[in-house]
């Protein structure tokens, strides 16, 4: 098993793991600089960018502009996609588990994961339960450490909501930009209340439906990491210091009790 510090960097709708690549520069520098190699897998639908604003109302938007995409590409996929008929409801094909179980299997384990837009909603869900979602042993993917959203927002469909319901123990950074027009601030809250108060941290940026690249808010995200791991780190080693103690305690009780005990049989 490697020692270097890995994270999965799940892309949004409408783009790829060469266009979240390039549009997350600023954020993988930074953080090679604290060891940790971004991976980024490839969502297996592929997505007709032509096909996606048929209706009177939606002509003339700009796709890429719309999911912070590429305008030089038609090669751009999703790992969902909308049921016929409902904004919100989508629905994974078992095929998108199935590839990222290979994909960790292959690539992994993984520190973290970071995700965009639809692969912070796909990441999200994941995170609940990762390995049973994706039928992993613990020995093929340690307990993730950090969980990072950028416009990420709950997966609504009855289907996925339990998995919601329990308490989620991998601390969380939920990002929102204040002019986002894509995912509505509602879905977004909706995503971060789904962790316990102290696994979750929000985090806003003035701009839109993009993951920001400036160096103090990528400084910000990096700090929030090295704060997270630390704090885990901390908290594991107080925790063994009083297992350590109860462990120890008892044995002095034990003797002690021998003692008394074999008194009372002189």
């Amino acid at each position: 098993m490697s020692d270097k510090k890995k994270v999965l960097m799940l892309h949004g709708f409408v783009q790829s793991d060469k266009i979240f690549s390039a549009k997350t520069g600023g954020l993988r520098k930074h953080l090679k600089k604290l060891g940790y190699d971004l991976y980024y897998p490839c969502a297996p639908h592929s997505i007709d960018k032509k096909a996606l604003f048929q209706s009177e109302a939606e002509k003339g938007i700009d796709a890429a502009k719309e999911f912070n995409t590429s305008a030089t590409t038609d090669e751009v996929y999703g790992w969902f996609l909308r049921k016929p008929d409902y904004f919100n409801s989508f629905e994974i094909n078992q095929s998108v588990f199935d590839y990222l179980n290979n994909y960790v299997l292959e690539n992994g384990p993984f520190d973290g994961v970071i995700g965009f837009s639809q692969g912070a909603g796909l990441g999200g869900y994941l995170v609940t339960d990762f390995n049973r979602i994706l039928s992993l042993t613990e020995e093929q993917q340690p307990a993730l450490k950090f969980f990072i959203s950028f416009s990420g927002f709950k997966l609504e469909d009855k289907v996925y909501q339990k998995s919601y319901d329990k308490a989620i123990q991998i601390p969380s950074l939920h990002v929102r930009g204040e002019l986002d027009a894509v995912v509505a601030e509602s879905r977004i809250m909706a995503l971060y209340e789904s962790w316990p108060k102290d696994k979750r941290t929000l985090l806003i940026h003035p701009g839109a439906h993009f993951v920001p690249n400036s160096k103090p808010f990528v400084s910000q995200v990096c700090n929030w990491i090295q704060g997270t791991i630390n704090k885990d780190d901390e908290e594991q080693d107080v925790r063994l210091e009083t297992e350590q103690e109860q462990f120890e305690k008892p044995q002095l009780d034990d003797d002690l009790l021998d003692m008394i005990d074999s008194l009372g049989k002189l």
